[in-house]
């Protein structure tokens, strides 16, 4: 765990399906050394024998918190996310139109100190149970400038090769 005079901060990469989050999540937790925690509903879809729905919500919301918290124990001075419960908020509200109360709080409870949204500039991969569409990944993307910009949350834009994203968020760290 983190010391108390010890600042770590937390890295948010946020975006659309097949955005390459994970991508550049690991490979900046891996040029610090430092911990990266993954997009938990990817966990939680494994896990199923049927279609995500709207009872699967908290619980992803709940595992997606664990991830972080996990990795953050874990951190000396920055802690990746892989997304985070923004993710949760948007999903809910996107595919089942609800939201969570609680989901809500605790993510304006938590403190990120930075934001990179990936732009869906990348060729889409296909991943059954995981990715709808490249058509719904535009219409994503666009959701996630708007809960971005509802939260008042500033962020800067991760596009092209995973290179040209290291380097920008590198860039920008150090």
């Amino acid at each position: 765990m983190p010391t108390p005079l010890t600042k770590v901060r937390r890295i948010v990469f946020s975006g659309a399906e097949c955005t390459g989050k994970s991508t550049i999540a690991r490979a900046v937790a891996e040029h610090f050394g430092d911990p990266c925690s993954n997009e938990y509903v990817r966990q939680h879809v494994e896990q199923l024998d049927r279609p995500l729905d709207e009872s699967d919500l908290e619980p992803i919301a709940q595992g997606q918190i664990r991830l972080e918290d996990d990795a953050y124990a874990k951190a000396a001075r920055y802690v990746f996310h892989d997304t985070n419960l923004l993710s949760s908020i948007l999903y809910a509200q996107y595919y089942f139109n609800t939201s969570i109360h609680w989901v809500d709080e605790r993510f304006l409870g938590r403190i990120y100190d930075r934001y990179y949204l990936c732009q869906p500039d990348i060729p889409w991969k296909a991943d059954p149970g995981q990715r709808v569409s490249p058509q719904e990944r535009q219409r994503l993307h666009k959701q996630f400038e708007s809960i971005l910009e509802h939260f008042r949350i500033p962020y800067i834009n991760l596009r092209g090769s995973p290179e040209k994203r290291l380097n920008t968020v590198l860039g920008t760290l150090t």
